[in-house]
């Protein structure tokens, strides 16, 4: 069998016990559906995971390739969700996108000189290390987060970084929970950008197609802000029975 295939039966599994997961045999919910300990709340469960939610919430599946995605409609508003193991982990934060390294392709062509270091190659080029720029690297590349000195061989040379805005508008805040990795992001204040959490079990091996969850909300007013703020925090690992 070839790589391919491998790769569709491994989806094909993975729909299969999302689908159990969030199951739509007529004799038993999709999702069950419980009083929260908080008034004017309730608890819905979401395959592995349980989530509080104000009692105007509704919760609306719909039709997936490799995971579940859905809305949690309120008032005026709604958090959109997807469950499987392909889940967006919504923004990352600075540290993150400096060690992708993606930004060195467009550093290297926009501000290396190629007749002094015309072998310059992202994929290989490797970052010793980054400071917070200061004033004099106006001169080389304004408007410049980071500088990087890069090694090459014996080429050395020097990068700068430039965070991209979604990142500098939002806080991530990544810790655990019952042994699930749990990621909360929500943005500055004044910022109308994206609140939500991403969560799947903790020390998961890449290998593993491992059912995640992420919902989210963008754009949302003050008020719509701290109410979903509440709903996300919420989220949490469904206990064993």
């Amino acid at each position: 069998m070839n790589t391919f295939m491998i790769i569709n039966v491994k989806k094909i599994w993975t729909l299969l016990i999302v689908i159990g997961l969030f199951g739509c045999h007529k004799s038993r919910p999709a999702l069950k559906t419980t009083s929260s300990n908080r008034p004017g709340w309730k608890t819905i469960a979401m395959g592995k995971y349980l989530i509080d939610v104000p009692n105007e919430f509704n919760l609306k599946l719909e039709r997936g390739i490799d995971s579940q995605p859905g809305l949690l409609k309120g008032k005026g508003f709604y958090l959109a969700f997807d469950y499987g193991p392909y889940c967006d982990t919504l923004v990352m934060t600075t540290q993150e996108f400096i060690r992708k390294g993606w930004w060195k392709d467009e550093a290297i062509i926009r501000f290396l000189n190629h007749k002094q270091h015309p072998n310059a190659d992202f994929r290989t080029a490797e970052v010793v290390n980054i400071r917070p720029s200061v004033k004099q690297d106006s001169s080389f590349a304004p408007g410049c987060d980071f500088i990087a000195s890069c090694n090459q061989g014996n080429d050395k040379f020097k990068l700068p970084v430039f965070i991209p805005q979604e990142i500098k508008d939002h806080i991530v805040i990544i810790d655990t929970i019952q042994h699930y990795y749990r990621r909360m992001v929500h943005p500055r204040k004044g910022v109308k950008g994206t609140i939500g959490v991403y969560m799947r079990k903790e020390n998961v091996s890449p290998d593993t197609l491992y059912n995640g969850i992420v919902i989210a909300g963008e754009k949302l007013n003050n008020k719509q802000q701290a109410i979903a703020m509440e709903i996300v925090a919420s989220l949490r690992p469904r206990p064993k029975i």
